[in-house]
């Protein structure tokens, strides 16, 4: 792991900080680096980097195949070749190891640290005789480890190629191209760097970041990867709204067509959408699939009054365009109903049964509907509809005791208004 590596990087993308907050002061990280520079001026001093004298060094304190012995597993990662070696390493420690330091904390930050280089340590020697020294298989360890625990974070980027200045770039290709890199170069060799210990480094820190959030050891938070994930998938169910909608109009328009006794084929038109209908659709779902919940309450009813606006002009509004996705639609009421907006929380489970009436979640939906209707808005006698259906449901269903339950008191709250409570 001699110089190359991180400072080809660094001349032409070099990482300057990141804009994710940190939750206490860097302490470990800061240390590493001081103690990694230390170590240089102390080599420098001694051996002025001379072969002869600097190679007493490697053979005391780097790991090869030859000198395994247990201390060579720590000490090698913090002996470095030259300036550009320890300039270049040091450089992605301070960007990205305070980051990894408040995720894990000071001391788990520590065994990671040094686990990730005894890792990248065994995946050197398993691919070459040739002593290793320097702290890259460490960092690629933490850097690993910033790819699954903040790919949405943006690091701040000095770029001196064919645009000079600082951009913001994604964690998440930075560092895959590094990855990406690194691969290249195990595969095609490159003199006196070692791409297996940096791969290594890459192959504890993934993996080791992904099983803490997976069992959630570690917290999970909204640069993870696993928030990747959630917003992909939210995503898919906001494009699965409007494809709902249409097939539902075409169902709706062929039936309709049968009906009337029309041969041949049916040509369906589908209208278009309102522009303000669309914003207010994509502004609401943008606010789910943010969790900006603060942002809910006013952006649903900005839907509801962008489409009771068009439903005015527009006779043949298809009524789906006021209901978002199944999924998404039942997350907005049970977000309104948790902010205690529940007039909004209501039109939301009724815009779900409307158009899903034959979902899983039906019956439970109607319980929730019931209840708002029955304890906050003085809607009884209405709710024994619903309420007869949502027992319907579940009982047919047999697998939900607890809102079974609930619909039964709800029935007995109608029935004797004296025991509401």
């Amino acid at each position: 792991m001699i110089p190359p590596r991180r400072l080809v990087l660094s001349s032409v993308f070099l990482p300057i900080g990141t804009d994710r907050p940190l939750n206490r002061p860097t302490l470990v990280n800061h240390i590493l680096i001081l103690f990694n520079v230390a170590v240089f001026c102390l080599c420098a001093a001694l051996t002025g980097f001379e072969a002869r004298e600097f190679g007493w060094v490697t053979k005391t304190f780097g790991l090869g195949r030859g000198a395994t012995d247990w201390w060579r597993w720590v000490t090698y990662a913090f002996v470095h070749a030259d300036l550009w070696h320890i300039l270049g390493n040091m450089l992605f420690l301070w960007v990205f190891g305070p980051v990894i330091e408040d995720r894990l904390g000071r001391i788990g930050y520590l065994f990671f640290f040094l686990a990730g280089a005894a890792a990248a340590g065994a995946a050197h020697l398993a691919a070459s005789p040739v002593s290793v020294v320097g702290a890259s298989g460490a960092v690629a360890a933490v850097t690993g480890a910033f790819l699954i625990l903040c790919p949405r974070v943006l690091v701040r980027t000095f770029v001196f190629f064919i645009f000079i200045g600082v951009f913001n770039i994604p964690a998440m290709w930075y560092i895959a191209f590094s990855i990406a890199r690194d691969v290249i170069g195990f595969g095609h060799g490159a003199g006196n760097v070692s791409y297996a210990a940096h791969l290594g480094g890459y192959a504890f820190g993934v993996p080791v970041a992904l099983a803490l959030l997976a069992t959630k050891i570690l917290p999970r938070e909204d640069y993870d990867v696993f928030y990747m994930i959630r917003q992909a998938r939210r995503r898919r169910e906001i494009n699965d709204a409007i494809r709902e909608s249409q097939d539902r109009f075409r169902r709706g328009a062929g039936a309709a067509g049968e009906a009337s006794g029309k041969k041949g084929k049916a040509v369906v038109e589908i209208p278009e959408v309102p522009i303000e209908v669309a914003n207010a659709r994509a502004a609401l779902s943008a606010a789910l699939n943010e969790d900006t919940r603060a942002l809910i309450p006013e952006r649903y009813q900005a839907l509801l009054s962008a489409f009771d606006a068009a439903k005015a002009s527009q006779l043949n509004l298809n009524p789906a365009l006021e209901v978002l996705s199944s999924r998404a639609q039942l997350e907005c009421a049970n977000r309104l109903f948790e902010l205690g907006e529940r007039a909004l929380a209501a039109r939301a489970y009724r815009g779900f049964l409307s158009q899903y009436e034959k979902d899983p979640q039906a019956g439970v939906v109607r319980v929730m509907l019931a209840l708002l209707m029955v304890r906050y808005l003085e809607q009884r006698q209405q709710a024994k509809a619903v309420l007869d259906d949502a027992i319907r449901v579940l009982t047919e269903r047999g697998n939900d005791e607890e809102h079974l339950s609930l619909a039964r008191s709800l029935l007995s709250e109608i029935a004797n208004p004296s025991q509401a409570t």
